[in-house]
């Protein structure tokens, strides 16, 4: 008999909100499965369980969950977008597509469809569509800063840094300071050539964000596009002990490390 056997519905779904607050998705499942039983319609449950088993990465059993709610509802929103969700990761980007219209068709105002949409075809660098569908989240939800973020990001990949640069210096404002955010603008300020700015907003970010793969490397591409060899290879180095293959792959085809190439050190780095 478990610890919450007893508890109501409400007082289970309670319980299991404070595990999803602190990370704790496992446990939460465990709940929501209680609730289940004593009411298998239960829609808030259901919708929780496929969120709380996507951030389990237990993605063949959220496709369950959600075809099982989708069953009792069929025109349910969340069950479409948490199959999206699910999908997606597993790398079946068509039928992840395909999810999310439906939940947009389901409830054009559910804004987590159009975002996610937005972020699945950012990946596939289908750029213009993504943009369209990330500014029509952020009309759905102005107040969400993860929306306009992510707005930013896929304006740096179209090449409009500076747009790019003024939403999450805008975010900044309105919001204070974000790792993630600042990140970024380090990003876009390296593509418009500022690496001495980039540097500073990359060395300015919380230490425990300082030491993560994608930000050496950054550091180390500002460092080489500076001309200072020495201080690239060694957070190159850094980067690659976090993360070799992904950091390799960049390396070799970054073309502000080609002075580099000549350098014995670097062709080992990168396994040139």
């Amino acid at each position: 008999m478990g610890l919450f056997s007893r508890k109501d519905p409400e007082e289970l779904m309670r319980h299991a909100a404070m595990f999803m607050e602190k990370g704790q998705p496992k446990g939460a499942v465990g709940l929501y499965n209680q609730v289940l039983k004593q009411d298998s319609n239960n829609l808030e449950a259901l919708h929780q369980k496929g969120i709380a088993l996507n951030q389990m990465k237990k993605y063949s059993d959220t496709v369950t969950c959600a075809d099982a709610t989708l069953a009792i509802y069929p025109g349910d929103a969340v069950a479409y977008n948490s199959k999206g969700v699910a999908l997606a990761e597993m790398g079946d980007t068509q039928a992840a597509a395909e999810c999310y219209d439906m939940a947009i068709d389901c409830d054009p105002r559910y804004y987590e469809s159009y975002f996610n949409k937005g972020v699945l075809l950012a990946r596939l660098n289908e750029l213009p569509e993504a943009l369209e569908l990330m500014e029509k989240a952020v009309r759905l939800n102005r107040k969400n800063p993860v929306l306009l973020l992510h707005k930013a990001i896929i304006l740096g990949k179209m090449h409009k840094n500076k747009d790019a640069l003024a939403i999450l210096e805008r975010l900044e404002r309105r919001f204070g300071p974000h790792p993630d955010v600042g990140f970024q603008r380090g990003v876009q300020l390296a593509e418009m050539g500022e690496h001495r700015q980039a540097i500073e907003v990359f060395e300015g970010l919380p230490g425990k964000h300082g030491d993560n793969a994608v930000l050496l490397y950054s550091l180390s591409r500002s460092r080489a596009a500076l001309g200072e060899g020495e201080a690239a290879l060694d957070l190159l180095k850094r980067a690659v002990s976090k993360d070799p293959k992904t950091v390799r792959t960049w390396a070799r085809e970054e073309a502000v490390f080609l002075p580099l190439h000549r350098d014995e050190r670097f062709r080992k780095l990168a396994k040139m």
